[in-house]
């Protein structure tokens, strides 16, 4: 899948946030930081976990960490928000988001199975 497409879906989930009331800093936070995710998911640093939650790959900058664990606290917040406006449970919403992100997802984008191995696609 490409990255206009791949973009695409990201901004219908902040979309979606923004239809039902969230906090716009933490959509803005969210897009605001997206090409760093993607430059570092692009560069095989980072990928993304089952749990929705991206992890760090190999060895890296500070600054990458601390990008990584701003994005995880806002996806913490995006899920029990979503949750909440749908009824579920907050680790659905984040199982589900993961395989939105992995059917969207770039040619060479890691991905941690369940089993603790990472795959690229």
């Amino acid at each position: 899948m490409n990255l206009k497409y791949f973009i695409s879906f990201l901004l219908v989930s902040f979309f979606i946030l923004s239809s039902a009331n969230a906090d716009s800093t933490l959509t803005n936070r969210m897009k605001a930081r997206l090409p760093e995710v993607l430059s570092a998911k692009n560069n095989g640093v980072i990928g993304e976990n089952v749990d929705g939650m991206l992890l760090v790959r190999i060895k890296t900058t500070e600054e990458v960490e601390n990008l990584v664990n701003a994005e995880n606290k806002d996806r913490k917040n995006l899920f029990e928000l979503l949750a909440k406006k749908t009824g579920g449970e907050t680790g659905d919403v984040a199982k589900k988001f993961a395989k939105g992100i992995a059917s969207k997802a770039k040619k060479g984008h890691w991905f941690k199975k369940s089993s603790g191995s990472w795959v690229s696609k």
